[in-house]
């Protein structure tokens, strides 16, 4: 963690400071003072991913307000860092909860956030996938050329993206979701209004739900939702996210390289 960074944030009586997680897009730290217990956010590569952080920190401000997020406590663009508090709480991945109990956390948190008017523009998927076609392209420019082909079975779904604009997270892994009172949500650099089934398809991707378990996601979230839920809609945008995730992984893996 750099020096610069301690001495400009609102806090005192720095005890410790520990990497939490070190990634191409975010490295984070936890900093521990006198007076508690911080994590530091500090924002790498955002261009290759299309990402808007000071639109992801306003996100995050109104989602406070909520009571869906931590409190953005210090936020400094040029420097590229945001403070807020640590959650001292367990996410779902690290929960006591069954699977089953699990799968309905979820999707009482994302019926919760789809239920949300949050002020943010409408997220366009063809712009994101373009970033991410052409940022692999520098590295790989036949590999991207593939994936440009494998997304074109997909371009209904993509030009129709955001035609009934809904408030979504698009990254909902469990390691996100924080079991607390209120539950607690981070990591919202992918939020913006889109298409709640791309959404929906997304948390099952992420979390590797298998046939039932994405079933019992879906039915818990109609539950919760009280929105009727097309099946074969959802399965046909999961394949546009795997189909998405790997073109994300392969562009990740090469800005991987280049920071070595």
């Amino acid at each position: 963690m750099q020096q610069q960074w301690l001495t400009s944030l609102p806090i005192h009586g720095v005890i410790s400071t520990a990497p939490l997680l070190r990634g191409v897009a975010n490295d984070v730290y936890r900093i521990n003072t006198t007076s508690g217990s911080y994590v530091l956010k500090h924002f790498r590569y955002d261009h290759p991913y299309g990402l808007d952080r000071a639109q992801e920190v306003e996100v995050q401000r109104q989602l406070a307000a909520h009571a869906l997020a931590p409190e953005v406590i210090y936020f400094d663009l040029a420097q590229g860092v945001m403070l807020q508090p640590f959650i001292d709480a367990a996410d779902l991945a690290h929960s006591e909860l069954g699977v089953s109990d699990r799968i309905q956390y979820l999707a009482e948190v994302s019926a919760h956030i789809h239920r949300l008017q949050i002020e943010v523009p409408v997220w366009s998927l063809r712009l994101r996938l373009k970033h991410y076609c052409d940022g692999l392209a520098k590295f790989d420019a036949e590999r991207a050329r593939q994936f440009q082909k494998r997304l074109q079975p997909y371009k209904k779904l993509i030009e129709g993206f955001g035609a009934h604009p809904t408030f979504c997270h698009n990254d909902l892994a469990y390691h996100h979701v924080f079991v607390s009172e209120p539950p607690l949500v981070i990591d919202w650099e992918y939020a913006g209004m889109g298409d709640r089934n791309f959404d929906l398809a997304s948390s099952m991707q992420v979390n590797q739900f298998d046939a039932r378990q994405q079933m019992a996601f879906l039915n818990a979230y109609e539950a919760q939702a009280g929105v009727q839920i097309n099946r074969d809609i959802v399965l046909d945008w999961l394949g546009l996210v795997e189909t998405i995730s790997q073109l994300w992984y392969e562009l990740h893996h090469n800005l991987q390289q280049q920071m070595r």
